[in-house]
């Protein structure tokens, strides 16, 4: 995610965030906030269900990350593994330029700032909606 991006974010509390997207501040969507602005990394549904409790409902949870990400509060990931983490931070696609590191030992997957985003020529007729640059490898913890 952008610097000022991730800066904004992580600056503004969690109500000031809900109310600045037009969004009702329930208690769920403070701790779902709240969690991400805690975490150094990417989550995924799995992470969020257990940190958050076996009391939050699946469709409601799905629901908040799939408005927080319409919102730019959060960005999807696809590593690859068949799971969606989530990221603080708006896409990369809306024109928040990032990378992903993905670790093949512990597979948790970092939000990499300061990493030039490649240029593509695609073929005539060819239009892209987004790319996604993942970076393979072991982290430090591993």
């Amino acid at each position: 995610m952008s610097e000022k991006n991730a800066v904004e974010i992580m600056d503004l509390d969690c109500l000031e965030l809900l109310d600045g997207k037009g969004l009702k501040k329930t208690r769920l969507r403070i701790q779902l906030l709240q969690y991400f602005k805690d975490t150094t990394y990417a989550q995924s549904y799995g992470d969020l269900k257990k940190a958050l409790g076996a009391h939050v409902d699946k469709s409601t949870l799905y629901r908040n990350l799939t408005t927080f990400e319409e919102k730019g509060l959060i960005h999807g990931i696809n590593d690859h593994s068949g799971i969606t983490k989530y990221a603080l931070g708006a896409s990369p696609s809306s024109g928040h330029e990032h990378a992903h590191f993905v670790c093949e030992c512990c597979e948790i997957v970092y939000c990499v700032k300061d990493v030039e985003q490649p240029q593509y020529e695609v073929p005539p007729g060819f239009k892209p909606k987004n790319v996604q640059t993942i970076i393979h490898g072991i982290c430090s913890n591993c």
